[in-house]
C-alpha cells in the first residue's frame, strides 16, 4: 500500500478509536475551550485581552513543568530561565536581524531545547540537588542578562517592532488564541505522555528507582526526555509572549519567575495535567486583589505576589501536596472501578514440547568485596533454558549480590558474565535487560501508585521501540498499535502469574505475595532468557506455596533459565531442579536436590533442623 492510502486508513482508525473513547467529560472539555475562546469577542469589562494573553503564556509553561515536577518527581526551579532564553533569542532575530515572529519563536524553542540538553545532567541528582542546581540556572540567566546590556537593552530592553502572526496582525485577541490552542495541544500531548510508556515510565523512576532501572528502564534517558521537552515548550511560550509584550525586558524574567510557576504547578496539583493552568489561573486571581491588599497595609508592590505564592505553597505542602484539581477529580470520580473485558485467556497455552534445556547463560570467577568483606568470591554458574537453579545459603552469604552481579546492577571486581555466548560483563543493567537477563528485587516488589496492569507495562517498555515521548505524545500509528501489543503481552504474563483478574486493581488492594506476582510479572513482560528471582515465597503462607511452585513451573515452561534464591526450603524442593550453597560468598555443595540434601556439611552448618 503506498504512503498516501496508508496515511487516509490511519486517520480513519485514529478517528474511529478517538470516537470510541469519547465521553461526556469530553464534550464538556470541548464546551470548556470553546467558552474561554470566545472571551475576546465579548467584550468583557475590566478585562485586558493583553494580561489574559500573558497568563496563558504562562500556563503553556507551567503545564510543560507539570511533565518534569508530576510525572519525572523533579522540582525544577529552572523553567523560567528557559523562557527567557527563548524570549531573548526570539527578541533579537526580530528586532536586529528583521526575523518573522514564527521562525523567531521556533528560533526561541530551540535555543531553549538546547539549553536543556546542556543542563540536564542534572536528572541524575537527588532532587534536592536538582532544585538547588536549576535555581541557580535561575539565577545566571538572569545575571546574564544584566550584566551584557548588549543583549538584554539594557534598562530600556530591547523594543520590537510591530509584526503579523500566522498571517494576521500580532494583535492581544491572535495571541490570546494562539496561546490558548498551545496550552490545549500540549495539555493533550502530555496527557496521552503520562498514559503511556513514558509517563509510566516516568512514575516508576518517582516511585522506586532501583525497582525500574532492574527493568531495564532509562533513568537518565527518560528523565532528559521530559526535561528538555519542558525546557522547548517554556522556550516557545518566552518567544511568543515576548512579542505580546512588545518589549523584552530582563527584570520579567527574574529567578522569582521560576519559582512562580513551580508553585502553580504544587498549587493547581502536578499530579493533574491542567493542574498547573489552573494554579496559574489561581495566582492570577490572586494578583488582582494583591495590589490593593499590599497597599492597605503599606507593604512594597515588587515581591508581594512572590511572598502570597510562598504562603501558598507552604499551605499545600501542609495539606499533603495534593494540588486544587486531584482534589476536586477526587471528590467527582466515581469509587467503582471499570470492568475490563477479558482480553487474554486465563492462562496462556504451553509449548507444545519442552524446549531443550541448553545453556543460556554462564558464570565464571564472579567475585565482589565491599571494602575488607568479601561478598561473593569465585561463584560459577551456569543456566540452562527451562531449568530451575535455587541459590541457597544462609543471611550474608552473597545470594542477592550474586543476582546483582548478573544483572548489572554491581559491577564485578573480576570475572565473567555470558549470555547466548557474548560476553555481557561490561553491559549495564538496561543493555542486559534488553539482551535478556531480567531479575526481581528483594525488597521493593511494585509501584504502588499503579494499577498491577501498569506494573507490568512499565516492564514491557524494554520492547517497545516506538514508545518515546514524541511519538506517544502524537500518538502515532506505530506507536498506537505497539501500545495494543503491549498492552496484551502484559495481560498474558499477568495470566502466567495468575493475576489476569486484578490486572486494574491499584497495588496497596494487593496482598504482599500478590504483589511479588506482579513484579514477577513485570519481569517477564522483558520477555526474558534468564530470569533472576529474589525470594519470591518472602511472606508467603504454607497455603500458597503451590500457587507459587506452579507459576515457577509455567515460567519454566516457557523455555526460561531461572534462578531462584530462596530462604523457604519447601518452596525449593518443589521447584528446583539443581540447587546452589553458598556460604561467606563461595559455592559449599551443588547438585540436585536429592544431592544437596544428602550432605552432610550443608545439612549441619547451613540448614540446621530443616531438610530438603
Amino acid at each position: 500500500m503506498s504512503a498516501l492510502p496508508q496515511t487516509a486508513v490511519e486517520l480513519r482508525r485514529a478517528v474511529a478509536e478517538a470516537r470510541a473513547g469519547w465521553s461526556r467529560q469530553g464534550w464538556l472539555a470541548l464546551a470548556a475551550v470553546a467558552v474561554v475562546a470566545l472571551v475576546p469577542f465579548l467584550s468583557l469589562p475590566g478585562v485586558r485581552l493583553d494580561a489574559l494573553a500573558n497568563t496563558l503564556y504562562l500556563a503553556l509553561a507551567a503545564t510543560a513543568l507539570g511533565l518534569t515536577v508530576g510525572s519525572a518527581g523533579l522540582p525544577s526551579l529552572g523553567t523560567g530561565a528557559f523562557m527567557a532564553i527563548g524570549a531573548f533569542t526570539s527578541a533579537l532575530l526580530v528586532a536586529r536581524s528583521g526575523w518573522p515572529v514564527e521562525p523567531a519563536a521556533l528560533a526561541g524553542a530551540a535555543a531553549a531545547l538546547v539549553a536543556g540538553l546542556l543542563s540536564g545532567g542534572v536528572v541524575r541528582l537527588r532532587r534536592a540537588f536538582v532544585a538547588v542546581s536549576t535555581w541557580l540556572l535561575a539565577w545566571l540567566v538572569w545575571l546574564f542578562l544584566l550584566a551584557f546590556p548588549s543583549v538584554s537593552g539594557g534598562s530600556q530592553g530591547l523594543i520590537l517592532p510591530q509584526k503579523t502572526l500566522l498571517g494576521l496582525d500580532a494583535t492581544p485577541t491572535v495571541h490570546f488564541e494562539v496561546a490558548l490552542a498551545l496550552v490545549v495541544l500540549t495539555a493533550l500531548a502530555i496527557a496521552a505522555a503520562r498514559r503511556g510508556a513514558p509517563g509510566l515510565e516516568l512514575s516508576a523512576l518517582r516511585q522506586a528507582p532501583a525497582l525500574a532501572t532492574s527493568l531495564g528502564v532509562g533513568l537518565a534517558s527518560r528523565r532528559l526526555a521530559a526535561f528538555a521537552a519542558t525546557a522547548t515548550l517554556a522556550g516557545l511560550a518566552g518567544a511568543l509572549a515576548v512579542q505580546l509584550q512588545a518589549v523584552a525586558d530582563p527584570n520579567a524574567y527574574d529567578p522569582f519567575l521560576s519559582f512562580k510557576l513551580l508553585v502553580a504547578v504544587l498549587l493547581g496539583g502536578a499530579a493533574a495535567t491542567l493542574g498547573p493552568a489552573a494554579g496559574i489561573a489561581v495566582l492570577g486571581l490572586i494578583s488582582l486583589v494583591s495590589g490593593p491588599f499590599a497597599r492597605l497595609l503599606h507593604l512594597p508592590l515588587e515581591r508581594f505576589d512572590t511572598a502570597v505564592a510562598a504562603i501558598l505553597l507552604v499551605f499545600v505542602l501542609a495539606l499533603g501536596g495534593e494540588g486544587i484539581v486531584p482534589w476536586v477529580l477526587a471528590r467527582l470520580r466515581s469509587k467503582e472501578r471499570p470492568k475490563r473485558s477479558p482480553a487474554v485467556p486465563a492462562a496462556p497455552a504451553a509449548p507444545a514440547a519442552p524446549p531443550p534445556r541448553e545453556p543460556v547463560l554462564r558464570a565464571a570467577g564472579l567475585r565482589k568485596t565491599f571494602g575488607g568483606v568479601v561478598a561473593v568470591d569465585g561463584l560459577a554458574l551456569e543456566l540452562a533454558r527451562g531449568e530451575t537453579t535455587a541459590l541457597i545459603g544462609p543471611n550474608g552469604s552473597g545470594k542477592t549480590t550474586a543476582l546483582r552481579l548478573i544483572s548489572g546492577a554491581s559491577r564485578l571486581d573480576s570475572g565473567l558474565v555470558e549470555l547466548g555466548g557474548n560476553d555481557v560483563t561490561e553491559r549495564t543493567t538496561a543493555e542486559r535487560v534488553r539482551l535478556g537477563i531480567a531479575r526481581t528485587l528483594q525488597t521493593t516488589s511494585a509501584f504502588t501508585e499503579l494499577t498491577a496492569l501498569e506494573n507490568v507495562l512499565v516492564g514491557r517498555g524494554v520492547r517497545r521501540p516506538f514508545a518515546g515521548l514524541v511519538r506517544t505524545a502524537l500518538a502515532t500509528p506505530r506507536a498506537r498499535r505497539e501500545a495494543e501489543a503491549a498492552e496484551t503481552a502484559a495481560l498474558q504474563a499477568l495470566a502466567v502469574v495468575g493475576l489476569e483478574r486484578a490486572a486494574d486493581t491499584p497495588v496497596p488492594e494487593l496482598t504482599s505475595s500478590q504483589r511479588r506476582l506482579v513484579a514477577l510479572a513485570a519481569a517477564l513482560a522483558t520477555e526474558p532468557d534468564v530470569l533472576l528471582v529474589d525470594e519470591l515465597a518472602a511472606g508467603a503462607g504454607a497455603d500458597e506455596l503451590g500457587g507459587l511452585a506452579a507459576v515457577v513451573d509455567r515460567i519454566r515452561e516457557r523455555g526460561v533459565a531461572l534462578l531462584v534464591v530462596e530462604h523457604n526450603l519447601r518452596l525449593v524442593r518443589r521447584v528446583a531442579d539443581r540447587v546452589v550453597v553458598l556460604a561467606a560468598g563461595a559455592t559449599v555443595a551443588e547438585g540436585s536436590v536429592a544431592e544437596v540434601a544428602a550432605s552432610g556439611v550443608v545439612q549441619r552448618a547451613y540448614l540446621g533442623t530443616q531438610r530438603l
